[in-house]
């Protein structure tokens, strides 16, 4: 991508330009008065965001993510779509989706305030081909990034026939050390422990992780929250079009094993994913459309 042309294009006097970040990949830079932002145009990736005076980003990013064509990168929100987890088909196809190791094209970006950005991302068939999912459709991925950060990913099916998807926004929140951090609004609720064969259990209380973790929750309310003690924070995670949520840790024998993850990094963040995963299937009709959206933001303790 011509990065001198993208900010011909795109860019945003003193809210928005577009660097060449790590492994040469075009990223999109905000800066306005609530917030500074990274995005990785390869990916549609989320990689930071800080909100204004404050000094610990929100999203954990691996010191050793691959930044190579065909990769994804480890950290911040990589985006799910059109499968949650394993190839569904058993074709091997790419973890979690196609979209998020290849590029997506800038659709747009506004400045709707001084201290509110949006850039939308636009990634289609027609843009790449993917020989093993051959249905007509438009992704977009608008990111409002202000006080708040706001993510609002819309499919839309162009073609004659339905088709059904599962998607996430895999957010890998940053936190102080993994052992003191507890998550709420999961009380009661039951989920698949996909470390026990996907057993049904309940969850007891809030959530803690002392231990490897991955788990998908089902009929999940709306507002979560990651309390940091150690950051002196809290992470609120507001999703209204979703009624399933993933929480995982790799911990650190499964981490040791992950080339793009430090041995030591797994005490350093914590995956709480917004989406529709498991259950939580969505079948979209002939020229309709369905949005994923999910607002981050933080209080101070």
């Amino acid at each position: 991508m011509d990065i001198q042309q993208l900010n011909q294009d795109f860019g945003i006097a003193n809210q928005l330009e577009v660097i060449a970040g790590e492994g040469g990949f075009p990223m999109i830079k905000v800066t306005n008065r609530n917030a500074r932002a990274l995005i990785s145009i390869y990916g549609a990736q989320v990689l930071s965001y800080l909100p204004a005076g404050q000094t610990e980003d929100l999203f954990f990013l691996s010191p050793q993510s691959f930044y190579k064509e065909g990769k994804a990168i480890r950290g911040g929100i990589p985006v799910c779509w059109p499968w949650f987890g394993p190839d569904p088909k058993g074709l091997q196809r790419p973890n979690h989706g196609f979209v998020r190791n290849d590029y997506w094209q800038v659709a747009k970006t506004e400045a709707l305030t001084e201290g509110e950005t949006k850039i939308s991302l636009l990634f289609s068939d027609t843009i790449k081909k993917e020989k093993t999912w051959r249905k007509p459709f438009s992704l977009m991925l608008e990111i409002t990034v202000g006080a708040t950060l706001r993510l609002k990913l819309t499919t839309t099916n162009n073609s004659d026939k339905s088709f059904s998807i599962t998607q996430a926004f895999h957010s890998y929140f940053r936190v102080g050390h993994i052992k003191h951090v507890k998550v709420f609004g999961l009380e009661g609720c039951e989920y698949f422990d996909k470390l026990d064969q996907g057993e049904q259990k309940t969850q007891d209380g809030i959530v803690t992780v002392t231990e490897e973790v991955d788990r998908i929750y089902v009929d999940v309310v709306n507002n979560l929250i990651i309390e940091d003690p150690v950051f002196k924070r809290r992470i609120h995670i507001n999703c209204p079009n979703t009624s399933t949520a993933v929480v995982w840790n790799p911990w650190s024998k499964t981490s040791q094993k992950m080339q793009d993850l430090g041995n030591s990094d797994y005490k350093q963040f914590i995956c709480v994913e917004a989406g529709n995963v498991a259950l939580d299937l969505i079948q979209i009709e002939p020229g309709q459309h369905y949005s994923l959206a999910a607002e981050y933001r933080l209080s101070l303790d």
